[in-house]
């Protein structure tokens, strides 16, 4: 069992270095298309080459059945702040997963062991992405009430909605100031304002930003103060704000019970697992230890959702 193990952990460490080496580095690719183009001769003849590298792209789009990395991850990692595309976050993922695992395979420790390596290595990736995208979100919420009313003064004072944006790009402080500027970077490349605010709230899933995005859509096709549409929303999130505050407030010690209840056993588990692996090789070998490790598995994901529907409270 535990050569298996061994052989399955480095045939992937093996391929994932064989896909990291062998992708083209940008610099290459963009030098053979810009040789291309130069050495076309004419404008007609630079456009048909560019309808047919984007035919070719879609038709291999179209015919590539797996991919590594869907638009929600990427949506996802961009929600988080990190600075990584979404292939390159899953090889770590990877690595992070099956390196320790293989670590101690290699150092003679026991397969049980080496299984809750693994299981540390799985979780500690999603942990970290969701604690940065949380915390990014939270800044965001502080920021974009502010920033509203910033951009309601600049409309009060002549300026149209994407000099606003521009004011709020340059002048506050990240997460919000990338955001916006991401938006006039893709209106500056052609790309029309509503596909960039479309796109700028399909990245951020953020409700209140939503609700500005849909004012302002609205606003554009009906006409309207669109100052004044600001200056309400502003002041609906920051009561949304507070009222998020008093209730975090109210059921913190029902949110550290479920953590506690959620976690503890785990990592009780693990800790043994690690230490003393001997202690549960019998619980694996034996038929009634794998139906009780099932059954308490379910029950601690029964208790955990049960106890996580009591404290989040729609608002």
């Amino acid at each position: 069992m535990q050569i298996y193990l061994i052989v399955l952990c480095a045939a992937i460490t093996v391929y994932l270095l064989i896909i990291s080496f062998d992708k083209p580095s940008l610099k290459k690719t963009i030098s053979e298309r810009i040789g291309k183009y130069l050495n076309s001769k004419s404008i007609a003849e630079i456009e048909d080459q560019v309808f047919k590298e984007k035919f070719e792209k879609l038709k291999i789009n179209k015919n590539q059945k797996f991919q590594i990395a869907s638009k929600e991850l990427k949506n996802y990692l961009t929600m988080s702040g990190i600075k990584l595309r979404a292939s390159e976050f899953i090889y770590i993922w990877i690595a992070i997963t099956f390196l320790p695992m293989l670590i101690i395979l290699f150092a003679g420790g026991s397969v049980v062991s080496g299984i809750a390596a693994a299981i540390i290595g799985f979780a500690i990736p999603p942990f970290l992405v969701k604690r940065a995208q949380k915390k990014r979100q939270n800044e965001f919420n502080k920021q974009l009430g502010e920033s509203l009313v910033v951009m309601s003064n600049c409309i009060k004072a002549g300026f149209s909605f994407q000099q606003a944006m521009e004011s709020v790009a340059n002048d506050m402080q990240p997460p919000i100031s990338t955001v916006f500027a991401k938006v006039i970077r893709e209106i500056n490349f052609g790309v029309s304002k509503n596909d960039a605010l479309r796109h700028m709230t399909e990245s951020m899933k953020n409700d209140d930003l939503s609700l500005l995005v849909s004012a302002v859509m609205t606003s554009d096709q009906v006409g309207g103060n669109l100052s004044e549409v600001l200056d309400i929303i502003s002041a609906t999130i920051k009561d949304r704000i507070r009222i998020k505050q008093e209730i975090r407030v109210l059921t913190a010690q029902g949110r550290m019970s479920g953590i506690i209840i959620a976690l503890l056993p785990i990592f009780i588990l693990l800790i043994l697992m690690l230490i003393n692996p001997g202690y549960f090789t019998s619980f694996f070998e034996n038929f009634l230890g794998k139906i009780m490790i099932g059954a308490s598995v379910f029950l601690e994901i029964v208790g955990f959702l049960i106890i996580n529907k009591i404290v989040n409270i729609e608002y």
